[in-house]
């Protein structure tokens, strides 16, 4: 019995021959011959007969014919029976069906009636030859096998990893942008509100991280999947920007790091569209800058660039390269204006104003402290200097000067007053090097006088700190004494100071030039002073 149908075959196996009976299997019959022997009576039964038969699996026989053949034991062939029809089992029903994407299989496992068994190895093999060879989980398979009739997802594909799209790194903090800055004590400085950002020549911006492949999958066909690569992107460089290695965004130049229609650029020039105040807070930037409106009072404009202010400066701090008011300043007592270079401003009230090099009014300066570098020049409309004191490294030159109240107003000119300021500052530096340089010279002397032999370890350390102390102090002496000579000389080239009217100076005017000393004691016009002969002269106005 095999397990699809039984087979006969005509061969010697399926013959059954002894000496007393055959049964033979041909293709019309079972046949069985009962030979002769010489005893009256066969020694074959019918249960021999039968239990041959029942090895073959045949049930069915003619009983009457074999009792008869065994009776006559006449060697006689007789049919016994019929050749029976193969028993044919039902197959078990295995559905095995893949996803349209080829990403997961399910089974379905059913023994129908008559159906024969279905081993694990069977099922599995069966599985393999529909095609299904990836992610099979053997558990599942089992479930499915174990009760039929139930739908498993047995088989799930590997999924494809898809690359990471490209993107830029920012190296540059821009998130604080905009938030004020906390303080020491947790409170928040609303003057510093870090509306930009600054960034200098060379620093690194920004980083193109490049998109990846991904990983590719397996359906459970044993296919690849191909991922989806990442996209990619532009580098977003902007004015100023350089790329380096495609990837790479350093800053060419110093100034403010601006993002604007998704490029990344560094300008040298920050506009401010309304007042520097509350809502904008204090301006420091490497570059230019450029305010629309007025600095409020309290408020500080500080640029490595040129500031240039439409409005007015009420009480604020301005500090440039070169400082361009437009409306004028008003100082209240408070702030300053300093320009590395030049200060260009409509008028000048109660303010303190400092310039490397000129500064120029077109309308008025009040009761103010101003100096410059080189030259003060006040020649606008009115062209009035009224009150405080004006000083110049060279020129100062005004329409009028004082007025007939007698206001008092000193012009000095001739020395640079940012020298000069450096210069006393130096003087006050030296002096307190000496004192330290004293001091040491003293304690090194006494430590000197000692036998050296038995110093003490502290001690001998304390030699060598006061040596050390000893040369740093006078290469300081030295470093300080050589700028007071260089400014000296400076000096020495702006004694022909000048001061020019090219209309009234009024009493209560004190002339400086260099050395000299001359009050205004009557109105005088169209005139030029300067030093000559160790005496301040008048000359005419040119």
């Amino acid at each position: 019995m095999v397990d699809n149908q039984l087979v006969f075959k005509k061969n010697e196996q399926n013959d059954i021959v002894t000496e007393e009976y055959s049964i033979v299997l041909n293709d019309t019959g079972i046949f069985l011959t009962i030979y002769s022997s010489d005893v009256e009576k066969s020694l074959v039964s019918e249960a021999t007969i039968v239990a041959q038969l029942k090895k073959w699996e045949i049930t069915t026989y003619n009983r009457e014919i074999i009792l008869q053949a065994i009776e006559k034991a006449d060697g006689q062939s007789v049919k016994v029976a019929e050749i029976p029809k193969p028993i044919i089992k039902t197959e078990p029903d295995v559905r095995v069906l893949v996803a349209r994407d080829r990403m997961e299989a399910s089974l379905e496992v059913t023994f129908p009636p008559d159906s024969r068994s279905l081993s694990m190895d069977e099922l599995v093999e069966k599985i393999n030859k529909i095609g299904v060879i990836f992610g099979i989980d053997l558990e599942l398979v089992k479930k499915a096998h174990d009760y039929p009739g139930f739908s498993v997802v047995f088989a799930k594909a590997k999924k494809p990893i898809d690359g990471s799209h490209a993107y830029i790194k920012h190296h540059v903090n821009i998130e604080n942008k905009g938030r004020p800055e906390e303080l020491a004590d947790g409170s928040v400085d609303f003057k510093n509100l870090n509306l930009f950002t600054m960034v200098q020549e060379g620093d690194l911006l920004a980083e193109k991280i490049p998109a990846t492949l991904g990983m590719p999958g397996m359906d459970v066909l044993g296919n690849e999947v191909n991922a989806k690569p990442g996209k990619d992107i532009m580098v977003p460089a902007g004015k100023n920007v350089q790329v380096v290695d495609g990837k790479l965004l350093l800053a060419m130049i110093s100034g403010q790091l601006l993002i604007a229609n998704n490029k990344i650029n560094v300008v040298p020039v920050i506009e401010i569209k309304e007042d520097v105040d509350v809502s904008t807070g204090n301006i420091e930037f490497i570059g230019d800058v450029i305010v629309r409106g007025s600095v409020q009072p309290g408020f500080v404009v500080k640029a490595d660039g040129n500031v240039e202010i439409f409005g007015t400066v009420s009480g604020g701090t301005v500090e440039g390269r070169n400082v361009i008011i437009k409306m004028g300043i008003q100082g209240m007592h408070r702030g300053h204006i300093k320009a590395k270079e030049n200060v260009v401003a409509k008028f000048i009230e109660n303010a303190t104003v400092y310039a490397g090099t000129d500064i120029i009014v077109s309308d008025v300066v009040l009761h103010s402290r101003i100096s410059a570098g080189k030259k003060v020049l006040v020649e606008g409309r009115r062209g009035l200097i009224v009150g405080g004191t004006v000083m110049a490294g060279e020129v100062i030159r005004a329409k009028v000067v004082g007025t007939q109240m007698a206001t008092i107003t000193a012009l000095e000119v001739g020395v640079n007053p940012m020298l000069r300021e450096e210069y006393q500052q130096i003087r006050g530096e030296i002096k307190k090097v000496n004192i330290s340089l004293e001091k040491t010279q003293k304690a090194l002397s006494i430590l000197r006088s000692m036998d050296q032999s038995t110093m003490a370890p502290d001690k001998r350390e304390m030699l060598l700190k006061l040596t050390k102390a000893q040369f740093h102090l006078v290469g300081q002496s030295e470093t300080m004494r050589n700028r007071m000579a260089a400014i000296e000389v400076e000096f020495d080239g702006m004694r022909d100071g000048h001061i020019k009217v090219s209309d009234s100076i009024y009493p209560g005017v004190k002339v400086v030039i260099g050395t000299l000393v001359k009050p205004i004691s009557e109105i005088l016009k169209f005139i030029s002073l300067y030093g000559e002969d160790g005496e301040i002269k008048i000359g005419i106005f040119k």
